[in-house]
């Protein structure tokens, strides 16, 4: 799904006006210096949803290149999603900006998505992220999650505050292995984790997608 299909007040605001007023590069704790680390040529505008936004059920964000605009979306306010939210680009760096909290049942950043939060960010299960170099998942206010899943040793993951949340490794690799982090297979119910472990995030996804549980008892 690409970004303009879940949300239908989107308004494009020109570039001098959205820059000024929308500071990407504090929004990504400065690692955003200008627009060109992100697309290859300026953007004309951003496309910005103003007030408070609640989804009802699940919520998948993303596209692959050609898809959407070169753009940065910003929603100021509240995102609340009642259900899983996931974000994956491919290819394509496009952001979303919330100038406000996040709340969602399961939280998904993958690949080369750009998640920047002005403010908290409740997940009432699992945070899971798997980013490229390119991607980012920043979070200014404070966090929390039953546990937070981390696959992958690139991207960058910032919360300005710490994150309340059982922090998970999986059991193959030397990712995190000398860190305080839990094997997922103790965590995760043991159906997501048999088989290729890259199919890991589509397991998890699905079965977030019918309501399935993640998390062991």
């Amino acid at each position: 799904m690409s970004f303009e299909q879940w949300c239908t007040r989107w308004e494009s605001v020109p570039l001098a006006e959205a820059a000024e007023q929308y500071d990407i590069c504090k929004a990504s704790d400065n690692h955003v210096e200008d627009l060109e680390d992100l697309f290859g040529e300026e953007s004309e505008d951003f496309f910005v949803h103003r007030g408070d936004l609640t989804i009802d059920g699940p919520l998948s964000i993303g596209n692959d290149p050609g898809l959407a605009p070169d753009t940065v979306y910003v929603i100021d306010g509240d995102l609340t999603v009642n259900g899983p939210m996931r974000f994956l680009n491919a290819d394509v760096y496009t952001p979303l900006y919330v100038t406000g909290s996040v709340t969602a049942r399961h939280l998904m950043c993958l690949m080369d998505s750009n998640l920047f939060i002005g403010g908290s960010l409740t997940v009432g299960g699992l945070l899971m992220t798997e980013l490229s170099d390119m991607g980012m998942l920043v979070v200014h206010g404070a966090a929390s999650a039953s546990a937070w899943l981390e696959t992958w040793d690139r991207g960058e993951v910032i919360f300005v505050d710490d994150l309340k949340a059982r922090r998970l490794r999986m059991s193959e690799g030397e990712y995190l292995e000398d860190s305080d982090a839990d094997d997922a297979a103790d965590i995760l119910l043991p159906e997501f984790l048999d088989g290729d472990t890259n199919d890991v995030p589509e397991k998890l996804w699905a079965a977030a997608l019918v309501g399935h549980p993640l998390l062991r008892p």
